[in-house]
């Protein structure tokens, strides 16, 4: 298997405020509740206008790069999405069939997939390559290769980020997801960082397999959140730090309908 490391996490959803609240949360079964986002990275006048895809990846990213004590502007990154900001998708259609000169030129700027890498930007002064992608149901799992592979292929710490929004009534068909959530991984290469979160070994099988389940506590919450579907992942290596567990764990994931990657996690 081919092998990176996480040297940095972030995470936030209505029940967790960063990788810390998570990790306590899998191993006491004790959550938060009323989580505020105030991603302090995004100055305030922008923090106003940004919509909350956008305060969300930022918030994330900017802890997995403090605790990795890396500087933002150093890293590429990866963001991906299933749906993107499905709240802007709703109110443009909605407001198109409706009265079309009324469309917020602000809200379309920020509908577009990539808006999110453009602030990050921004607000990092990161000259590095970002980009966006989305693969609907296996986007989170592509996402992590394509990180994983760009890591080590550029040698450069990347910024993976996995986010999926709160569904409007219309589309929750398309995308059930009944809470927002987010997640960073910040990837290196082996020997990169000297005190690593944990160390995956991935690789491709060509066989179909199901997308591993939630932790119990999170699944009303986020099973249908396509953008939480690595937190099994996630799981693992806050379990497996609680108790310094170093047995690796092996974890399947679809990738396509034929193909499924495959990891070995050793937190």
């Amino acid at each position: 298997m081919t092998e990176v490391q996480i040297a940095g996490l972030g995470m936030w959803s209505p029940t967790f405020s960063n990788w810390e609240a998570f990790s306590n949360g899998i191993n006491t079964g004790v959550w938060q509740a009323g989580v505020e986002l105030q991603p302090a990275l995004i100055p305030a006048k922008e923090r106003r206008r940004a919509p909350q895809s956008v305060k969300l990846a930022v918030e994330v990213m900017t802890q997995a790069c403090k605790l990795a004590f890396l500087d933002p502007a150093e890293t590429a990154a990866v963001f991906s999405s299933a749906m993107g900001d499905m709240q802007i998708t709703d109110y443009l259609c909605q407001t198109l069939a409706t009265a079309p000169r009324a469309v917020s030129p602000t809200r379309f700027h920020n509908s577009v997939h990539n808006a999110t890498t453009g602030y990050w930007s921004i607000t990092s002064q990161s000259h590095t390559a970002t980009s966006a992608i989305s693969a609907y149901t296996y986007t989170a799992s592509m996402a992590f290769l394509e990180a994983a592979i760009q890591c080590l292929e550029d040698q450069t710490p990347v910024l993976l980020v996995t986010q999926e929004m709160a569904a409007p009534k219309l589309l929750h068909d398309t995308c059930p997801s009944n809470q927002p959530f987010s997640a960073a991984m910040l990837l290196t290469s082996a020997g990169h960082c000297p005190n690593p979160i944990a160390s995956v070994g991935f690789s491709i099988s060509k066989k179909t397999c199901n997308w591993p389940k939630l932790p119990a506590d999170l699944r009303q919450q986020l099973e249908g959140n396509f953008g939480a579907r690595l937190l099994p992942l996630l799981a693992t290596i806050a379990a497996n730090g609680f108790t310094r567990d170093k047995t690796p764990v092996n974890l399947e994931f679809p990738l396509t309908a034929n193909s499924c990657l495959r990891l070995s996690v050793t937190a």
